[in-house]
């Protein structure tokens, strides 16, 4: 007959304030954490490319929407006034027509041009006695 021994081997985890195997040794044992990984500075520089590129285009974004708000579709800023030129203008008399007040203040235009601005500024070839006109 033979007789099978089994030897298990257990293991225990140190406790603070005990010592190792007996010895005469008073020092407690100390846990050791992990080892953190240190970052290095190459890192460091990308990260902060990074956020900086980032921050760059946020600026600007909000720059070209601040932009687009106050200056509206048009590109002028919202505030700014549009003036138009001071045009001048006759008073129709009996029997003017816009052709007859062409003749009289085309100067050098032509003719068939100039009549043809007086009814796109006045709305219409009709005008009546007392009428402003005005003149391109």
């Amino acid at each position: 007959m033979s007789a099978t021994i089994s030897l298990q081997h257990t293991t225990r985890a140190p406790q603070r304030g005990r010592t190792h195997g007996g010895g005469s040794s008073t020092a407690p044992v100390v846990e050791r954490r992990p080892a953190r990984r240190r970052v290095s500075e190459a890192t460091y520089r990308r990260r902060r490319a990074v956020v900086g590129t980032a921050l760059a285009a946020f600026v600007a974004v909000g720059a070209v929407t601040t932009y687009d708000v106050l200056a509206g579709s048009g590109g002028v800023p919202a505030s700014a006034a549009v003036s138009q030129p001071a045009r001048s203008s006759v008073v129709a008399q009996p029997g003017a027509s816009l052709w007859t007040i062409a003749q009289e203040h085309r100067g050098e235009i032509s003719l068939v041009k100039y009549v043809d601005k007086l009814v796109a500024l006045n709305g219409g070839a009709t005008i009546h006695v007392g009428q402003i006109v005005v003149l391109p």
